[in-house]
């Protein structure tokens, strides 16, 4: 065999081999209450404490968030304000307390997104966007308006010189102002994709977000709450806490199950 040719293979190959990603872990969190329901695929959990029935449901998750369909129910004669960013999420910190015979969860709480917050730091996105934008389409005129001169003023001295020349004053300028305004028109697509994502970002918290709301006797509501996501390979149970009246709080436990595609193709869950 040619050595070059039998060289080439092997770095083929071992750079074939080193590319190699391990398929990633598929996450399930499962309720660890046996009494549950279940609505369009999704299993809930439901409890009542002091005048209050909390459904729960895990809907998913995305590289930023773990999402969760909740609907606060309110039976008391009082009325009680639902803020999604006072819900709390604990992570297991992996030990087991023998006298009380529980999960002990890390001190460290991470809590609800607030709606109100997102939609404000997407106005003043949109804000910064649109300045961007205008100074943008004020860059593109002014380059326009400013390059005529200047080509009037090159091709007449390139007219006057008699000299040999690879590429002309003109065509230097006309060159120059052609990637200026380039440069432009992809700073505004870029504005343009930019707004569009911070669109659909609005209108997901807007439609789909537990939001901030008042809730009388047997009013309800009902949305997503958003936590911000943790490692999920590091733990294996939650608990979340969803706040009721006078300070008590309503508490969710999932087990988190991790699915690990093998090579084979059959998947192993721990």
């Amino acid at each position: 065999m040619n050595f070059r040719y039998f060289k080439i293979t092997a770095l083929i190959g071992i750079a074939i081999l080193s590319s190699c990603v391990a398929p990633r872990p598929v996450v399930r969190l499962v309720p660890k209450e046996s009494k549950t329901t279940w609505e369009n695929g999704k299993e809930f959990v439901s409890y009542y404490k002091n005048g209050f029935i909390v459904h729960c449901s895990y809907q998913g998750m995305d590289n930023s968030y773990l999402k969760f369909d909740f609907e606060v129910i309110n039976t008391t004669n009082e009325d009680f304000l639902v803020c999604p960013e006072k819900f709390v999420m604990y992570t297991d910190s992996g030990k087991w307390d023998a006298v009380s015979k529980q999960i002990v969860y890390n001190s460290f709480p991470i809590y609800g997104i607030d709606p109100e917050q997102e939609l404000l730091n997407i106005e003043i996105a949109q804000s910064r966007l649109e300045a961007s934008q205008k100074n943008a389409s004020s860059a593109a005129i002014a380059i326009g308006v400013l390059s005529i001169p200047l080509l009037v003023a090159t091709a007449q001295a390139d007219a006057n010189d008699t000299k040999q020349h690879s590429i002309s004053r003109s065509e230097t300028v006309a060159l120059t102002s052609a990637a200026a305004i380039n440069t432009v028109d992809a700073v505004q697509q870029q504005n343009t994709e930019t707004n569009n994502y911070l669109y659909n970002e609005a209108d997901a918290w807007i439609n789909n977000a537990l939001r901030k709301t008042t809730i009388s006797k047997d009013e309800s509501v009902r949305g997503i709450v958003y936590f911000q996501k943790p490692d999920m390979e590091k733990f294996r149970d939650l608990r979340i806490d969803v706040p009721i009246a006078n300070g008590d709080v309503i508490s969710f436990n999932y087990r988190v199950n991790l699915y690990i595609p093998t090579s084979n193709g059959v998947q192993k869950s721990l």
